[in-house]
């Protein structure tokens, strides 16, 4: 039996495989976690000399984020459409993260208050259990396992900088959007599974081969269902989770709101 295990150990390689829980997994989240801590700190540090010139560079930062974002995006959306890669079943643009990496972007560059929403309650809210029950098979030696950390690394980097260093905080209206955009896109998409035959978004009929929260919310459609309201929930209880915390910073402790950077008034408070 030892052998077994030990053979078994022995013949797992990280740059052909990725297994979920393991070593290689925490690596992977823990790299992420320490580029996103960068970044803030950058960032915030900037923005803290309260002077044309931190903010210049801060903006030349998040403009290069953005913009970044957008070129290696549009590199793997024509790659998904190549003949070697391209699968109907997966090549188009009808998982959530794939419409995610566009709307960061789009929060990078212009700061617009409803990118920001969008980000932060799909990216923060719904694609951070990504890093924790990964759809991922392929080690880092296949281009596939790059793209695929890549993208979330993206989404969920800039829904925390624009937390951690840009200072928003949502508001009523901007959860009420965030949710509604959620359903639309889930109605669509469940829609277009039905017409398609496909299970983007995991709102199709058909399974899926990795573990994650979905496994426990039953048989389609009932799923889809159960899919959509608990991402609702999930984006309130960010919204009182942010309530909560700036109660207790202003009013427990006596200290001022966040500093907000937004599009019309670089700086506030």
């Amino acid at each position: 039996m030892m052998s077994q295990i030990q053979s078994t150990a022995a013949s797992y390689n990280w740059a052909d495989e990725f297994r979920v829980q393991s070593a290689q997994h925490w690596t992977v989240v823990g790299v992420c976690a320490v580029l996103m801590a960068l970044w803030c700190i950058v960032g915030r540090r900037w923005l803290s000399q309260n002077t044309d010139e931190g903010r210049s560079k801060e903006r030349k930062l998040r403009h290069w984020i953005g913009w970044f974002i957008v070129v290696s995006q549009s590199i793997i959306f024509v790659r998904r459409f190549t003949p070697e890669h391209w699968d109907f079943q997966e090549s188009l643009p009808l998982h959530m993260c794939r419409w995610t990496v566009w709307i960061v972007a789009w929060a990078m560059l212009t700061l617009d208050r409803r990118a920001r929403a969008m980000t932060l309650f799909w990216g923060l809210g719904l694609s951070t259990q990504v890093f924790f029950t990964p759809f991922l098979k392929e080690g880092h030696g296949s281009l596939s396992f790059w793209i695929y950390w890549l993208n979330h690394l993206q989404i969920v980097g800039v829904a925390v900088y624009d937390i951690v260093a840009l200072g928003y905080r949502p508001n009523l209206r901007d959860l009420l959007f965030g949710i509604a955009t959620g359903v639309g896109f889930a109605i669509l998409v469940f829609i277009l599974n039905i017409i398609l035959g496909t299970n983007y978004a995991y709102l199709g009929s058909a399974d899926h081969d990795s573990a994650s929260i979905i496994d426990v919310l039953g048989p389609y459609p009932w799923r889809a269902v159960w899919m959509v309201v608990g991402s609702a929930i999930v984006m309130t209880l960010l919204y009182l989770f942010s309530l909560g915390a700036m109660s207790l910073r202003t009013k427990v402790f006596k200290k001022p709101p966040p500093r907000f950077i937004d599009s019309d008034h670089p700086i506030q408070g």
